[in-house]
């Protein structure tokens, strides 16, 4: 993509074309936005920018699998999160529903799979409690739905969920051990 109205439109075409053959072109040229992790900064840089919903779509989903596939190195799962916060409490009343949804997924999922990594994953609750005292109704509805979503993402018994809560007991297991 040369500019980021050729985006906007690639993406208007990917989200809304009846045409399969113009819908496959868009999902080919725009497939490296998830498969390549050196378009992650290209996808903050879309959130930052992109005035189109569906732009804004393409880079959370691309976002969301790149953490989902990737092993991504954990200061760069760090700040990925922390622009998520940032982004979600500045732009988050203009959000259409459907990017502010696939947005939280990305926050929830990024949190869920770094809570063993670091302790600033953990912080979701106290992050919570300061956005809160911020009293918009839109913060106190954004994370209601943070934390709601990411609850449930921790209840869901997938094997990686199970496969880290025996992780976690085993290591503080061998912690009390010491």
């Amino acid at each position: 993509m040369e500019t980021l109205a050729q985006l906007e439109a690639m993406c208007e075409r990917l989200y809304n074309s009846q045409d399969s053959v113009e819908r496959a072109h868009a999902e080919s040229t725009l497939k490296c936005f998830s498969l390549n992790t050196d378009y992650i900064s290209q996808c903050q840089y879309v959130l930052d920018n992109a005035s189109s919903p569906y732009a804004l779509m393409l880079a959370s989903s691309s976002l969301l699998k790149q953490v989902t596939e990737r092993s991504l190195p954990l200061q760069l799962r760090i700040d990925i999160r922390n622009y998520l916060i940032n982004y979600l409490a500045s732009k988050g009343p203009e959000l259409e529903p459907f990017v502010l949804g696939s947005l939280i997924q990305l926050f929830c999922r990024i949190t869920k799979f770094g809570w063993l990594d670091d302790d600033k994953f953990r912080d979701v609750v106290k992050e919570a409690m300061n956005f809160l005292s911020q009293v918009t109704r839109y913060v106190c509805y954004l994370y209601i739905s943070l934390l709601f979503h990411f609850s449930s993402l921790v209840r869901s018994p997938t094997l990686s969920g199970i496969k880290s809560s025996m992780w976690y007991l085993s290591h503080e297991a061998l912690l009390l051990e010491d």
